[in-house]
């Protein structure tokens, strides 16, 4: 039998008496009588020579015990390939699972963003907005169909109501406006006479369901989005200052004293300078009818890193917060406004073309009084 350890074995002379070693560099190692005399079932132990690493075998023959050191160079140099393999193995497998893991994660992203854009338009009033489709029949794909079902009915119904309050309210017009001239004409011919009032009074009811109608047009006008299509740079300044002239010899005669504190250095909008006129006007004139004699209202303009705000302000009786909500709805009137003019409008109508804008009205107590903030987004 031949053995070529890695190192070389270091010959050494001698005969073996006695349990000395004739040849080889195994040490002297005391053997079990016990043992059997087949290698195949030596023991196999481990045995560490001159920095090299061997399995020693030992084993009777004759009247001799035979011990045989196999080098484990091989075997160490193969379990190295193997770990090496499997870590470079895992290492790769993981890699693949974290970017695999990333784009699928990043697509949902993706998707959820999309959802949330189109969810974001439809809260902005925007009914036509709808949820993007894959067409890969997936849930998110699913889910975003049965909605989008759900917004065409949605959008279906509200715009047959837009079109039902345009309607009657063109409908009516006309024959209001002929009773309104019949009414002039029968107020010139009853002129000195004592139905003369009446006449008068009943072509101002007219002159105010016309107003009614009219408001109830512009908004529907409004709320469909027409208005956009004459959208460009708008001075909040000028607007406020041209409201202050008009309406300050009004609030004067009505006995409430007007003030502009707005700065003239307001940054532009985008936006329709008739309608954002109107929406001030309409926040001004509400003031002036439903506050006291006495009563002081601010025009107040200011920025800030995200928004530019209109402020109209007063320190009259205000409105309870659980009303709040409620004076947006068209037609609305609160309790102890039903003694003024006013048709319940005003409210719906800056709400409506604030919305148009893209802005936010805020209602709030000024303690005492109201405040309202109209806030546009900076661009």
């Amino acid at each position: 039998m031949s053995i070529t350890p890695k190192p070389p074995l270091k010959k050494r002379r001698g005969r073996f008496k006695h349990g000395s070693v004739l040849g080889g560099n195994i040490p002297q190692c005391r053997v079990s009588s016990q043992r059997k005399s087949t290698f195949s079932q030596a023991d196999g132990r481990r045995l560490g020579l001159d920095d090299a690493d061997y399995r020693l075998f030992q084993g009777k023959v004759g009247p001799y015990t035979l011990a045989v050191g196999l080098s484990r160079q091989d075997a160490d140099e193969l379990n190295a390939v193997v770990l090496g393999g499997f870590a470079w193995a895992t290492l790769i497998v993981t890699l693949l699972a974290v970017s695999l893991g990333a784009l699928l994660a990043a697509r949902v992203d993706r998707r959820l963003d999309a959802i949330a854009a189109a969810m974001a338009d439809i809260s902005r009033g925007k009914l036509d907005a709808r949820i993007p489709l894959l067409g890969n029949g997936d849930d998110i794909d699913d889910v975003s169909l049965e909605v989008n079902k759900a917004l065409d009915r949605l959008s279906s119904l509200v715009e047959s109501m837009r079109q039902v309050s345009s309607d009657i309210a063109h409908d009516l017009k006309t024959p209001l406006n002929r009773l309104q001239i019949s009414l002039l004409g029968a107020a010139e011919k009853a002129s000195g006479t004592g139905i003369a009032d009446d006449l008068d009074d009943a072509q101002k009811e007219i002159t105010r369901i016309n107003e009614t109608f009219d408001a109830l047009l512009r908004i529907a006008q409004i709320e469909a989005g027409a208005r956009k299509a004459r959208f460009g740079p708008v001075h909040i300044s000028s607007i406020l200052e041209d409201i202050a002239e008009i309406y300050g010899d009004v609030a004067a005669d009505a006995g409430r004293k007007l003030e502009l504190a707005a700065p003239r250095t307001l940054p532009q909008i985008k936006g329709d300078r008739e309608l954002l006129t109107q929406m001030v006007a309409n926040l001004v004139e509400n003031a002036i009818r439903h506050c006291p004699v006495g009563t002081f209202i601010s025009i107040n303009g200011r920025t800030t890193p995200d928004a530019v705000e209109i402020i109209v302000e007063d320190n009259g009786p205000g409105i309870p917060a659980e009303e709040r909500e409620k004076v947006f709805r068209r037609l609305y009137r609160m309790e102890k406004s039903r003694t003024t003019p006013g048709s319940g409008l005003g409210l719906n109508l800056v709400r409506a073309v604030a919305e148009l804008h893209e802005a936010k009205v805020l209602l709030s107590d000024a303690a005492p009084g109201l405040r309202v903030i109209v806030q546009f987004q900076r661009t």
